[in-house]
């Protein structure tokens, strides 16, 4: 279980670098996807409400960090969504096409609705909050839709790394 953590510290480490220096310097994208939120969300599915919650916290803060905002407002949402995606880890097969994009869809709604929610205890905070109806909405969801089987395609291959065998698990491999 720490092997796993560990590895996907890295990961959320890796990916919140690359979308704060260098997504953010790429001028023709409107709104930058959020690559943190694909991750967390496939750590979710793949191992759980535990681990779910522990990868939405660390890359919430990481996060709250990069941006500078109040500790403790991305970490609230993103522990949120990796609790309820790991809801799921048990009844959802993350290959193919079709669940990681509904599953990111889905997490990119939430997050919307969650950094609304939540900037109501924080009015002083400057963050871009948009609606759910908005062109910087829009093209995010859009982004994170078309980079969502991409992103878990490539996390599949770090997959041996990353899935906790439960003892059950262990026993089955013996036999």
């Amino acid at each position: 279980m720490a092997k796993s953590i560990l590895i996907s510290t890295i990961i959320l480490l890796c990916t919140t670098v690359i979308e704060s220096s260098l997504l953010s310097n790429i001028s023709f994208l409107y709104v930058i996807p959020d690559l943190v939120l694909m991750c967390s969300i496939y750590f979710s599915l793949l191992n759980g409400r535990t681990i779910g919650q522990i990868n939405g916290f660390i890359s919430g803060v990481f996060l709250d960090f990069v941006t500078g905002l109040p500790f403790g407002f991305n970490c609230l949402y993103r522990t949120i969504i990796g609790y309820l995606f790991g809801l799921f880890s048990k009844n959802l097969i993350i290959s193919g096409l079709l669940i990681p994009v509904v599953s990111v869809g889905i997490g990119t709604i939430a997050k919307t609705i969650f950094i609304q929610l939540i900037n109501v205890f924080f009015p002083n905070v400057s963050i871009y909050v948009t609606g759910l109806i908005s062109y910087n909405f829009l093209f995010e969801f859009i982004e994170n839709i078309i980079l969502a089987p991409v992103i878990f395609k490539f996390l599949s291959f770090f997959k041996k790394y990353l899935v906790i065998q439960t003892t059950q698990d262990k026993v089955n491999n013996v036999k």
